[in-house]
């Protein structure tokens, strides 16, 4: 009995341990891409990133998710990439669906910037 005792009390120990592990892993990265739309091309920007870019990007390996987001009232966009691993969002800037998806989201944009992050969990 004395035996199990010992063991439930390194499982309790233990438990909490490999719990924060798991939080406070790396990864994964963000890409932050902002985009002022060329005159008269907001829907068109639009509706390139749901019916070209989104498919493309979405089907590569490590791809966690994509938004676009639209200010109210303006032309500037805020679009989100988010990858398992810097190395996974490399594959896909190298990838020819990026070759083809990219340029087709782009040519809607008359300034584009970007940064890359990675994600910071709470210790």
């Amino acid at each position: 009995m004395r035996g199990i005792a010992l063991v439930f009390l390194a499982v309790c120990l233990v438990l909490p341990t490999v719990a924060q592990r798991a939080f406070d892993i790396d990864g994964p990265v963000e890409l932050h891409i902002w985009m002022t739309a060329k005159s008269g091309q907001s829907e068109q920007l639009e509706k390139t990133f749901a019916e070209v870019f989104y498919p493309a990007v979405s089907s590569m390996p490590g791809f966690r998710s994509a938004l676009l987001m639209r200010k109210p009232a303006t032309s500037e966009f805020t679009m989100r990439l988010s990858f398992d691993t810097e190395e996974q969002r490399m594959e896909w800037v190298a990838s020819d669906k990026h070759q083809q998806a990219w340029p087709a989201l782009s040519s809607h944009s008359r300034e584009t910037r970007y940064d890359g992050f990675a994600v910071v969990h709470p210790k």
